[in-house]
């Protein structure tokens, strides 16, 4: 009797392209996912940016007239005062040759004197103003300083009194923005009243600002 042999064993089936790429076309397909949405998303950028710049132009046309952000430094006493210092200049000797000598000196300089007592008071009033669609708060306030400066030592300076110029003394008062006052800075010395405008001689190199004590 002839044997009967088994059939063959049929070919394994190999799997799709998609099963065996899954993982790339899934990442694939949310990369162009995101490209798609950044259209918009640059669109309400450019919108919004350019809304920016508006209402920026138009708080900037408001604050032109109106004022800008005020700062107050003051009142501040300055004394100006002689001093003496050697320097090193070419002079001509005898023999008509130039020489350098050490010379003396005299220049002038300001010290600084802060109140020893300040008290401030205001009345500020607040303003919404109007360019379009767009909103800028203003202000206006009515600020009042009164201080107490005591005698001015220049003992700490080593200044001697006989070089303080006494009649050149001035109170510094400084605003950095004068086109936000609508009045004149009004100066009470010792119940003598005199207008005045705000200006900063604060910073010459050789100026030196002390505190009484």
């Amino acid at each position: 009797m002839a044997e009967i042999q088994a059939p063959p064993p049929l070919p394994k089936s190999q799997p799709s392209f998609g099963r065996r790429h899954s993982t790339i076309i899934k990442l694939v397909g949310v990369g162009a996912l995101v490209l798609v949405l950044l259209i918009p998303l640059a669109m309400i950028t450019g919108v919004l940016r350019d809304r920016l710049q508006r209402r920026n132009d138009a708080v900037a046309d408001i604050t032109s007239a109106w004022g800008r952000e005020q700062n107050l430094i003051g009142p501040v006493l300055g004394i100006p005062y002689q001093y003496k210092f050697k320097a090193v200049k070419e002079m001509p000797a005898p023999d008509g040759k130039m020489e350098r000598r050490e010379v003396e000196e005299t220049a002038t300089a300001t010290a600084y004197f802060l109140p020893e007592m300040l008290h401030m008071s205001g009345d500020v009033q607040t303003q919404m103003l109007h360019r379009g669609i767009y909103n800028a708060a203003v202000f206006r306030a009515q600020v009042t300083l009164s201080g107490k400066f005591m005698p001015p030592d220049f003992d700490a300076l080593k200044v001697g009194m006989k070089d303080v110029q006494w009649k050149d003394a001035f109170v510094t008062i400084a605003v950095n923005d004068l086109r936000g006052t609508r009045d004149a800075i009004v100066l009470d010395w010792d119940g003598t009243a005199a207008a005045r405008f705000a200006s900063s001689r604060l910073h010459d190199g050789r100026n030196r600002v002390a505190r009484q004590r």
